[in-house]
């Protein structure tokens, strides 16, 4: 017998558990399956209704894009659009700035491990809820408009980006803070010229990323009364206005597709 066929004959037999644990998820799916209460009926006149709806998603209402007619400005696709833009920049910024102080506290390289914990800690808290239940704890507190859209953006961004600039530091070059150190140099000296200048592009290529998550969030946040298109969108879909719908997914897909052109360049010279 050959060492690979001794090396092979001890090999664990890994297979066992592999086809026992891929029987367990097939019976798992088969019993969901048994559970769900599929309307048959309407599955089967599916391809109708898809095609229903996007014959008349295609036939765009002008007066609501532009605001015009029946519709006030402040109702249009075009007011909505740049208000959910406004949303999504305004609650990245006020999240990209409060993130900053947050990511000193949860840096090693700034507190030590130790302090580093309990600002890691606090992110992870401020992070844990998702925006959409932040957001029905909010619209409570200050209505249903787009402020509450921007803090809801603003607080849970907070969580992420201050996640993602304490390991920016973390990372960073160490030699300038030890060479500031063998100078006598205090924290805010040593953050303003040792750390600061190392990190300012990644920071500056996270909040970019992050306002690109954020222009899409607005949108959804809408839908729970927090400004943007998400409420005149959940509102044409209830009603069935499909004309109406596609409409807004028209400019929602315009509006993305700009700012994701837009922070990958920027991203693309920062990096």
């Amino acid at each position: 017998m050959t060492n690979l066929e001794k090396v092979l004959k001890n090999k664990p037999k890994t297979w066992i558990i592999n086809s026992i644990f891929t029987l367990i998820v097939l019976i798992a799916v088969i019993f969901s399956f048994k559970g769900s209460s599929i309307n048959m009926l309407r599955f089967n006149s599916i391809g109708i209704t898809i095609r229903i709806m996007v014959t008349q998603m295609a036939d765009l209402n002008i007066d609501f894009l532009f605001g015009r007619g029946v519709y006030s400005f402040q109702e249009g696709v075009v007011f909505l659009t740049l208000e959910t833009l406004a949303i999504g920049f305004l609650g990245t910024l006020i999240g990209a700035i409060l993130a900053l102080p947050f990511s000193f506290i949860a840096a090693k390289n700034v507190v030590g491990s130790k302090f580093a914990k309990i600002g890691e800690t606090i992110l992870v808290i401020i992070r844990v809820f998702p925006e959409v239940v932040l957001a029905l704890v909010i619209v409570k507190g200050f209505g249903m408009n787009a402020l509450t859209g921007v803090l809801t953006i603003g607080i849970h961004s907070i969580g992420m980006l201050g996640k993602l600039f304490s390991e920016a530091i973390d990372n960073m070059d160490k030699g300038p803070l030890e060479a500031l150190d063998a100078v006598g140099a205090n924290t805010y000296q040593k953050i303003r010229y040792g750390i600061i200048p190392q990190i300012a592009a990644d920071l500056s290529s996270v909040t970019l990323y992050r306002l690109d998550i954020n222009v899409r969030s607005a949108t959804v946040l809408g839908i729970v009364g927090a400004g943007g298109l998400g409420s005149s969108m959940i509102l044409a879909a209830e009603n069935s206005n499909w004309d109406i719908l596609g409409t807004i997914m028209l400019a929602i897909i315009i509006m993305v597709l700009i700012v994701d052109a837009i922070s990958s360049h920027l991203r693309a010279k920062l990096v």
